[in-house]
């Protein structure tokens, strides 16, 4: 579920996000940093990001740094931050992204599904082994088929809930 969750944080919906820029690494002082480590980002609204720099000898390098990270916006230089307006999203843009959110949410079935058929193996060798009894196996594969049908019913709640904050105009 982690994984899904990082997956999807990037996916821009209605609300444009920090997490959006967090991870673009800057240069600064000889080595490249995430913007996250030298400047705090957070949204003024639904569509505008606002980068402040700890130190203001970095602003003209953020700037260039987000520039040459091809996010689809120019940032612009207002004092002492730096202000990102994205574009609205266009129907076809939540469209795509809705596409790949679903697929995310595949991908992540598919991880489900792995990780229990690892985890039944692994009852089976000990079951096998005389690790654990007839009856303990079956308790251990009905726990487990309730824990993934658990996790599979809050992947597709997470799923419905960003699909929703994607079609947020």
């Amino acid at each position: 579920m982690e994984w899904f969750e990082k997956e999807v944080a990037g996916l821009r919906s209605g609300r444009v996000k920090p997490i959006l820029i967090e991870s673009i690494t800057v240069e600064v002082y000889g080595t490249r940093n995430p913007i996250k480590s030298i400047a705090s980002v957070s949204s003024s609204d639904a569509r505008t990001l606002v980068v402040s720099p700890w130190d203001k000898n970095n602003l003209h390098g953020i700037e260039k740094a987000i520039t040459e990270a091809n996010i689809g916006v120019m940032p612009t230089v207002d004092g002492q931050v730096i202000r990102l307006s994205f574009p609205s999203l266009t129907e076809e843009v939540r469209n795509t992204t809705i596409k790949t959110l679903h697929g995310k949410g595949e991908d992540t079935r598919i991880r489900m599904r792995q990780s229990r058929d690892e985890a039944l193996k692994h009852l089976k060798q000990e079951k096998e082994a005389g690790k654990i009894s007839e009856d303990d196996f079956y308790n251990g594969k009905q726990n487990l088929d309730d824990l993934i049908g658990k996790a599979q019913d809050e992947l597709q709640e997470r799923i419905t809930a960003k699909e929703k904050d994607i079609q947020t105009i």
